[in-house]
């Protein structure tokens, strides 16, 4: 991707894609890397630059109806083989699966756009698509992972009504309930196999009652580089160098895209990035109520938005910012593809 997309930026002057949001961001981290420059460091900065990089060549493409259904149609493709994958590992205990964090990526963004379909045309198939989708997460037992899928099912953009609002709201809650008391999900989220609702908390870091496979004593071992250099950061991929050293392992992760942003490049990288996406979330909210009686942009702007949330919640408990090929690559190829349609139709 990265090389399709270096090929076609020649094409893209003048984008529609509001680089402006995302130009301090892109500009920092190249800076930093020229200051402080590493191999894994320019890997990093790569993986960063490439889905910004997608959006602005994605935005400059022109997209015909069949086009749409066309790249739709071999999306749902990518995700029937790898929900094939995931079903014949777990029926035969063995073979590859893109299990763990990955699956349920990949897997929100076509429930994302399963639900924009269903509330969109009102086609219950789509909704029944969406409860299948949502089982993977739930067998894997990924805690983020289904709390992101839900959180895209109950908040989706595309659900305009108040009465769907609430149902989809109180269906979500019935099935937090019964996935919050089963056993697999009580083994794995609490230290003695059981615990109840008032146990849970988002800063799982403070918490002794929550297992966080790790999580803990990753953070543990960069605080005093977080509290070194808590403007600026330590440079490009300073996290996997400084892990290397401590663990005395290949490497390690944060698993917490928020404290590796922090890291390797401070308050103000993590501003900016932040910028980056509301500054977008914010456009294309703009154009979703500009051009709400258009079908595609409608359903691709309200898909986007919704994505946005398990966005951000994958990034407190995973890498996703550098797992390009599990998210961020489809989600601003699809940011792109919505400025293009906006730029060619009329209000």
């Amino acid at each position: 991707m990265l090389g399709v997309t270096v090929i076609n930026l020649s094409r893209s002057l003048g984008t529609p894609f509001p680089i402006i949001f995302w130009f301090p961001w892109t500009l920092y981290i190249v800076i930093y890397l020229i200051i402080d420059f590493s191999f894994l460091g320019l890997q990093l900065t790569l993986q960063y630059t490439l889905p910004i990089l997608i959006s602005i060549v994605a935005s400059n493409l022109y997209y015909r109806e069949e086009d749409l259904e066309w790249i739709f149609k071999w999306f749902s493709r990518l995700i029937v083989f790898i929900y094939l994958l995931f079903l014949y590992s777990n029926l035969f205990g063995s073979g590859y699966t893109p299990n763990m964090a990955a699956m349920p990526m990949i897997l929100s963004l076509g429930v994302s756009l399963l639900v924009g379909l269903f509330f969109l045309t009102n086609h219950k198939k789509y909704l029944i698509y969406t409860g299948v989708l949502f089982l993977a997460p739930v067998i894997e037992m990924t805690r983020m992972g289904i709390a992101a899928i839900a959180a895209v099912i109950i908040f989706h953009f595309a659900n305009q009504n108040i009465k769907t609002k609430v149902l989809f709201g109180g269906i979500g809650l019935l099935a937090f309930l019964v996935v919050f008391n089963s056993r697999n999900f009580q083994e794995k989220t609490f230290y003695g196999g059981e615990g109840n609702l008032i146990d849970i908390s988002l800063d799982y870091y403070d918490n002794t009652k929550i297992r966080s496979s790790g999580r803990v004593s990753w953070k543990q071992l960069l605080e005093p580089g977080l509290k070194a250099e808590p403007v600026w950061g330590n440079g490009p991929r300073a996290d996997n160098a400084y892990l290397t050293k401590i663990t005395r392992m290949r490497g390690g992760e944060a698993h917490n895209d928020y404290l590796s942003v922090r890291f390797n490049y401070g308050y103000v990288g993590l501003s900016l990035l932040l910028f980056g996406f509301a500054g977008t979330f914010i456009s294309i909210f703009s154009l979703s109520r500009k051009y709400k009686n258009h079908y595609y942009i409608l359903l691709i702007s309200s898909s986007v938005m919704t994505l946005f949330i398990a966005f951000l919640m994958f990034m407190y408990t995973d890498n996703i910012l550098k797992y390009t090929i599990y998210f961020p690559n489809y989600l601003f190829g699809m940011i792109g593809i919505v400025y293009s349609l906006t730029n060619s139709v009329e209000v």
